[in-house]
């Protein structure tokens, strides 16, 4: 009973501190009364304290005692007050900050601003100042806010709140149901946490979140992997996935000086330091390169804060313009640590003016102070504790560093109360019944989706038009044909699904009907996120490409076809009963197998309709020319095909109440194996192929991007494979792309298909990324990027594939930018050389094209 004595009493002295603690608050402006937002306040000699917020107020909870209270803002002098804290009261102390004076160096360089002087000493303990923290430790809060600042056009305001704008004509009403006030101004995003920050060398990080709050998200989770502390010591600096490709060089990088010019704008005084200001320019626009002022601390050389903006001109691949402050305080000789960076980043898109302020305070810094083991958990980066986002508002009043502004107050109310009339069940089913509605677009060009009550039970099916697996098209062997496809979902459980696909086809000149179904049960981890498993069986007729990876895009074929002559894909028909089995384990290890039996059946052209010139060629067989030997009938064939994949290095965040695995910078290994089995119910085929493959996406930093996909296989036993069943590429005959890194650009569909006992293949593509073109005038303004390449299949002397392609990518407007065009030069082993353009779909940008593949129907 003693040790629970002992805890009352420990707990009982804690809350009795809390209670006895004081608050110091106040407003920091300039000598005209201006707000300066974010200015930073903390107490002398320590780096303990907060940040105002975006109106200058500040508060800072403290326990009884006298304090010297330091308040500064960049390119203001120190305000410095002292401060008696008596017991639980709160004691106001306003600061009014007047402008730096500055002193200019005396200097005995001619010919070069005294900046650069600066900078080499910067640089070269940049190094120095990087490697001296083994270990890093703080405390964090973070608010980050965006707002929207323009109200937007009608049109945009439309296409924007979709369904939620039917029947609203005035403008007013449509910006209501956007959240948006009749000044377009509103809240956005808002969210606020609290964490505890870990780093050890050589490369170990930890993230504990204690508490967050999202406004309008009981749920919100926050920023478990928003980089804690953004370094500028390192050369190049990541502030964000996919905010620019390249990165960005830092102001004090090793080769700093070839890409920034440097001004000296004088000294002062800040204690016992000289601080030195020096404003950064980039030498050459469209380079990534920072812009603003960098203070120096003379003597130690360290940053001492910080003011840096991007721009697009930086290559920014999203925002319009992002900026950066940082302050630092000294901890002990020669140990500056951060203790405040904001974030300011601004968009236009679609008519919306947005812009967002991200503060983030740090305390309780600690540098190289030993970190127990325990922090550091095998494969876990971020952890939240298991309350975070369940705690009340209460809590957040009494540990809030940063004051809520206004509107902040404002949105989290009315986002709460918000909250709470979507989730009356009435009005969910009220939203479901709206969004159950069919528009024209959808039956025509994206497809359907119909929920029932509780959303039990979900029913999906393609539109009409041929685009995005519409339901009509044409080809040589059905004419025109209808392919209706129905997907229903029925939720068993929170993680189990049974799902189902129906697919129906007619052909109007063959006058065949086929169906074909099938039925998954899949179970996921209802903790670990990723983990899961799918049993599936699936049976009946339908029409299937013979290379089973469907090179061929049914809509891609249509156009070919009807205008020019081209009837590129070639099909048959099968029976088919498969029973399939798949495990992802969540840990980047996954497996599947598949047994099947399928009865072939050839078909052959019925109509020879088309728009083409009379001159052109005309159609070719249903039968690949290049496989003109293989004369079939109809046959059975039974398979067992295996796979595995394997990406080492995964990491996990464990949410309050489910663990994520995080993306691994390792290459994916996979091998698959297929068998075709002969005799078992009449089955006439015998082979054993296999394939393995290597595929990694490499960051080059300033040098761009490289990705790659090499891989092997052969056929161990080729005693009887059919056409289906061969070693096929991934051509392309048409004059739009086919999937990159997977797929040869000129090749043709069946040329090099083979039963080789061994072959080689290679996709590389190095996407420099605006390295070469940021030089080109008219190609750095549009932020194009040059794009280089190879794709290559190799079995024996007489039997290879190689093609060479450069492009152009990040086509496109704003933020979309999807479009890539590639000039593309073939050799083969009959001494065939051709050439070409191909225009695709970024692999990178917002639009995908969905194409049936291994099979699919």
């Amino acid at each position: 009973m003693r040790k629970y004595t002992y805890l009352a009493i420990l707990l009982f002295s804690v809350f009795a501190m809390a209670a006895q603690a004081g608050t110091l608050k106040g407003r920091i402006t300039d000598a005209k009364g201006v707000p300066l937002p974010f200015a930073t306040v903390y107490i002398q000699n320590t780096t303990n304290g907060t940040s105002a917020n975006a109106d200058g107020i500040y508060q800072l909870t403290l326990a009884p005692g006298s304090y010297k209270v330091v308040s500064q803002y960049m390119g203001f002098t120190q305000g410095v007050h002292n401060v008696t804290i008596k017991g639980n009261e709160t004691v106001t102390q306003d600061f009014s900050l007047k402008e730096q004076g500055l002193q200019m160096k005396e200097v005995t360089i001619k010919d070069e601003d005294p900046a650069y002087m600066i900078i080499r000493k910067a640089i070269e303990r940049r190094a120095f100042h990087l490697k001296q923290v083994k270990s890093f430790q703080t405390g964090i809060y973070l608010k980050g806010v965006l707002r929207n600042r323009m109200l937007p056009d009608m049109a945009m305001m439309k296409l924007v709140a979709g369904k939620d704008a039917k029947g609203k004509k005035d403008k007013k009403e449509i910006a209501d149901a956007l959240g948006l006030d009749s000044n377009g101004k509103a809240v956005l995003y808002l969210c606020e946490e609290r964490a505890d920050y870990y780093s050890q060398e050589p490369n170990k990080q930890r993230t504990v979140i204690h508490s967050v709050r999202e406004s309008g998200d009981p749920n919100g989770v926050g920023f478990a992997q928003m980089p804690p502390v953004i370094t500028f010591y390192e050369n190049n600096i990541n502030l964000l996935d996919n905010l620019g490709p390249r990165g960005f060089i830092s102001p004090i990088s090793d080769n700093a000086l070839l890409y920034y010019r440097y001004k000296y704008e004088g000294e002062f005084k800040e204690g016992r330091y000289t601080i030195d200001k020096i404003k950064v320019t980039p030498r050459r626009a469209y380079e990534p390169l920072f812009e603003g002022t960098i203070y120096i601390v003379d003597g130690d050389w360290a940053i001492h804060s910080l003011n840096m903006v991007l721009t697009k001109k930086s290559g920014m691949s999203f925002l319009d313009t992002m900026k950066i402050q940082q302050v630092f305080l000294p901890l002990r000789e020669d140990t500056w640590v951060i203790k405040s960076q904001v974030w300011y980043p601004t968009i236009k898109i679609l008519g919306f003016d947005i812009t967002g302020s991200f503060v983030t305070v740090y305390n309780d810094q600690k540098v190289n102070d030993p970190i127990p083991d325990t922090i550091f958990q095998k494969k876990v980066v971020s952890v939240y504790d298991k309350n975070a986002n369940k705690i009340d508002t209460g809590y957040w009043t009494s540990v809030r560093p940063v004051p809520l502004e206004s509107d902040e107050s404002k949105d989290y109310n009315i986002k709460d109360s918000i909250r709470l009339h979507d989730e009356d069940p009435h009005i969910k089913d009220s939203i479901r019944r709206r969004n159950n509605r069919l528009g024209l677009g959808g039956l025509l060009i994206t497809g359907s989706t119909v929920n029932t009550k509780g959303y039990k039970h979900s029913f999906s099916w393609n539109p009409i038009l041929p685009f995005f697996e519409g339901m009509v098209h044409y080809n040589t062997i059905e004419g025109v044909n209808i392919s209706p496809k129905i997907w229903w979902n029925y939720k068993l459980d929170t993680n189990k699904v049974l799902s189902t696909k129906v697919a129906l086809r007619y052909g109007f000149n063959n006058t065949h009907f086929n169906a074909i179904a099938r039925v998954n049960y899949s179970s996921a981890d209802k903790y670990w996120k990723g983990r899961s498993w799918i049993v599936g069986i699936e049976g009946g007729k339908y029409v299937f490409q013979y290379n089973p990876d469907n090179p061929i895009p049914a809509f891609y074929n249509d156009v070919s076809t009807l205008f020019y002559r081209k009837n590129y894909m070639k099909i048959y028909e099968r029976w088919e009963g498969a029973a399939s089995l798949m495990r992802n384990y969540g840990n980047g290890f996954r497996w599947s197998g598949k047994f099947e039996f399928q009865h072939r059946i050839p078909l052959s052209n019925t109509t020879g309709y088309n728009w083409a010139s009379p001159n052109v060629l005309p159609f070719s067989d249903n039968l690949p020319t290049e496989l003109g030997a293989y004369k079939w009938t109809e046959y059975n064939a039974v398979l067992l095909k295996l796979a595995a994949s394997y990406q080492p290095g995964y990491h996990y965040t464990l949410y309050p109440d489910y663990k994520m695995p995080e993306r691994s910078k390792w290459p994916v290994f996979t091998v698959h194996y297929e068998k075709g089995i002969p005799n078992l119910l009449n089955s006439n085929v015998d082979f054993d192929k296999w394939r393995f493959s290597v595929k990694d996406d490499l960051h080059l930093r300033l040098l761009g991007s490289l990705s790659y996909v090499l891989a092997t296989g052969g056929f161990i036993n080729s005693n009887k494979v059919g056409i289906p069943d061969m070693m096929h590429l991934d051509g392309n005959q048409t004059a739009l792309a086919t999937a990159y890194l997977k797929s040869f650009q000129l090749a043709p569909y069946y040329m090099f298909s083979n039963t080789e006992p061994i072959y080689g293949e290679a996709h590389i593509e190095y996407n420099l990324q605006g390295l070469l073109t940021n030089k080109i005038p008219l190609l750095r303004r549009a932020r194009w990027y040059l794009i280089v390449g190879n794709n290559t299949f190799y079995a024996r002397q007489n039997n290879y594939y190689t093609e060479a392609f450069v492009g152009i990518d990040n086509l496109g407007w704003k933020m979309l930018r999807f479009l890539r065009v590639d000039f593309v030069e073939s050799w083969d082993y009959t001494g065939a050389n051709h050439a070409g353009f191909r225009i695709g779909i970024n692999a990178n940008g917002p639009i995908r094209i969905s194409v049936p593949h291994d099979g699919e129907w």
